[in-house]
């Protein structure tokens, strides 16, 4: 596979820009990592890259998928290994920060059995009667291995842990750990920064995602997009679309910068665990794509 290596990180650490650097220097195009980005619409409140960097470098995977659309990890690992095989003479890099889809692809997927359907709608009739909290609290009991980095609102993992916890007695984060046909190990660069910076880039980017007109990209999905399709669980769309005033939109900005900073830090702690990684420090002097340069033979390169 001409699959170069993967750059990965937590939400906002600065891997979209560097990604173009490395791409360039590589001559490789980029696969997403990412399950918020490839929704059709969903593409401020995600972070999409913007058109001028697609336009720069090749971009695969992102702004592909109806948002009615269901996605999994098999999806993903489908998608890279039928792109990658139909182009052998091209170059690619992984980059995102859905760890999932990254472990899935290298290490194979979980060989689950199959969950009868009426275990699923028992969970997500739950969820309407009760409300995501309920569930979210029912599922880190159930499975806090798997609950790592999963939001409150993520329904579709939620209900997932929790109806193979119940049709197989046995915990998804254990399943995981049971895999076949991953593509093999890759050099994969984990982007750190001090938590204060990472912090405050956080912050400094929802604010911008607003100038940028997040709220009118809310307010046309909602006209199109069924409000239970999955890309609305996308952290912040759903809140701000119920925000009627000022002060509540400021408050809900408030709260998707704490969330979005929780989900962060949930990232840096499901990586250290349960990948190895190149640690890359952006707060250091060193140029990172050199460092990342340094560690890849130039004989996988395909000029």
């Amino acid at each position: 596979m001409s699959i170069l290596f993967a750059l990965a990180g937590a939400t906002g650490i600065g891997k979209s820009r560097l990604s173009l650097e490395l791409a360039e220097k590589f001559n490789a195009e980029i696969i997403g990592v990412d399950s918020r980005q490839i929704y059709k619409g969903f593409a401020i409140g995600t972070a999409q890259p913007p058109q001028s960097d697609m336009a720069r470098v090749r971009h695969h995977h992102i702004d592909f998928l109806e948002p009615t659309s269901v996605y999994s990890a098999g999806d993903f690992c489908s998608f890279v290994k039928e792109l990658v095989d139909s182009n052998a003479s091209r170059n690619y890099i992984l980059v995102g920060g859905t760890g999932m889809y990254l472990q899935s692809l290298l290490l194979g997927l979980p060989q689950i059995p199959k969950v009868d359907p009426a275990i699923r709608k028992e969970f997500e009739q739950i969820s309407i009667d009760q409300g995501n909290v309920s569930l979210y609290e029912m599922a880190k009991k159930a499975d806090p291995e798997a609950m790592t980095s999963v939001e409150s609102n993520n329904v579709q993992r939620i209900v997932r842990i929790l109806e193979v916890w119940k049709a197989t007695g046995r915990k998804l984060s254990e399943w995981q750990k049971m895999r076949e046909g991953g593509i093999g190990n890759l050099p994969v660069f984990w982007l750190n920064r001090s938590r204060e910076n990472l912090y405050a880039r956080i912050d400094t980017r929802v604010d911008q995602m607003m100038k940028d007109g997040w709220m009118d990209e809310i307010r046309s999905l909602a006209k199109t997009v069924p409000l239970d399709a999955p890309a609305w669980q996308s952290l912040g769309y759903r809140e701000l679309l119920t925000a009627n005033s000022a002060s509540e939109v400021s408050r809900v900005l408030d709260e998707i910068k704490r969330k979005t900073r929780n989900y962060a830090k949930r990232q840096l702690t499901w990586f250290r665990w349960q990948m190895e990684t190149i640690a890359v420090d952006l707060d250091s002097d060193a140029d990172p794509v050199q460092t990342i340069a340094s560690h890849i033979p130039a004989r996988k390169i395909i000029v």
